[in-house]
């Protein structure tokens, strides 16, 4: 499994997956279950064989809340990852949420006060200290600004994945799902990690 850098945003965790199968069987998958459990759920009423909106369902089944934890990881530093389609042309889009600290910010745009900032979850735990999530701060009982940013990005340039739009099998349904999340990862990582990096990385504040 890939280790978290600062313009890698997302991954996926087949072993895991694998590990908490129910049946030990070698295409045996906890995505499958959630997948087949939410196709007729009617929250994926769209062409089935449209690759961005079954994209964007299999993305939905495969990160938490639904999945927690998801097949999909998204880097424990970030509020959220989503895919969506735009209600004006229905092109595909990734949205990504995240809090950022004020010492991210350039110094002339920095809060004009003192006042409290996200803090690091102290319970939390990575190897190498980094990209640990953040919590609101702990003492409450003054002032905090806590700003979080949403970056909104097209996903023109992806070659989505063909779904059949039929599975007669579970196994068929999983191998569409996880190809085209594999797209999404590449694409996300590709286009939004730099993006990220500039924002809330160690390059935050030279956009």
């Amino acid at each position: 499994m890939t280790d978290w850098s600062a313009t890698t945003l997302v991954r996926v965790h087949d072993e895991y997956d694998r590990d908490m199968g129910d049946t030990g069987a070698p295409l045996d998958s906890r995505f499958g279950r959630y997948l087949t459990q939410k196709l007729d759920d009617g929250l994926f009423e769209e062409d089935r064989t449209d690759p961005a909106a079954f994209l964007v369902w299999a993305w939905y089944v495969g990160t938490p809340p639904v999945m927690s934890p998801g097949y999909v990881r998204i880097r424990p530093d970030l509020g959220a990852v989503r895919l969506t389609q735009s209600q004006e042309d229905g092109r595909l889009l990734v949205v990504i949420e995240t809090p950022v600290q004020h010492g991210q910010l350039a110094q002339g745009v920095r809060p004009p006060y003192t006042v409290r900032d996200w803090e690091t979850d102290r319970y939390a735990y990575s190897s190498d200290g980094s990209h640990l999530p953040l919590q609101d701060p702990a003492d409450e009982s003054k002032p905090a600004l806590l700003l979080c940013a949403t970056l909104r990005l097209p996903a023109d340039d992806w070659t989505l994945h063909q779904p059949a739009g039929k599975w007669p099998v579970e196994e068929l349904l999983i191998d569409d799902a996880k190809q085209a999340v594999a797209v999404a990862v590449a694409g996300i990582n590709r286009t939004a990690g730099h993006m990220v990096a500039k924002l809330v990385g160690s390059e935050g504040g030279h956009w």
